[in-house]
């Protein structure tokens, strides 16, 4: 959450209004987003933020698988596998893939007396 006070600072008004609700994102993100990939697609946030607030919220539904299995009352469906695949989305945009070209390097011609000077 140290990332939210400056997301506040660089926001222009017309965002404003989102960069309210991140803090409660971090708390309970499903109070504030309809599905975790609305998370993923959110054009706003960071891939460390989406990845905290998918964090989250897969303990929150782990939580919900937890309390089920203990027979505890009924109330909405886990949505864990859901979850999980959004996340597995977010840490896919944050490596690279492996088996792609490596990126060209452009080399300059080094000279010993140019540094000298």
């Amino acid at each position: 959450m140290l990332w939210a006070p400056w997301l506040r600072e660089r926001a222009s008004r017309r965002e404003a209004p989102f960069l309210s609700d991140l803090d409660q994102a971090f708390v309970s993100p499903a109070s504030v987003f309809n599905s975790p990939h609305d998370v993923v697609r959110h054009p706003r946030l960071t891939i460390d933020c989406k990845r905290e607030i998918l964090m989250r919220w897969t303990w929150d539904e782990y939580l919900v698988d937890l309390a089920d299995a203990e027979g505890m009352p009924e109330s909405e469906p886990s949505r864990l596998d859901e979850v999980k695949a959004a996340l597995r989305l977010v840490n896919s945009e944050r490596s690279p893939d492996p088996a792609a070209p490596a990126a060209f390097i452009v080399l300059y011609p080094w000279d010993q007396n140019a540094l000298a000077a």
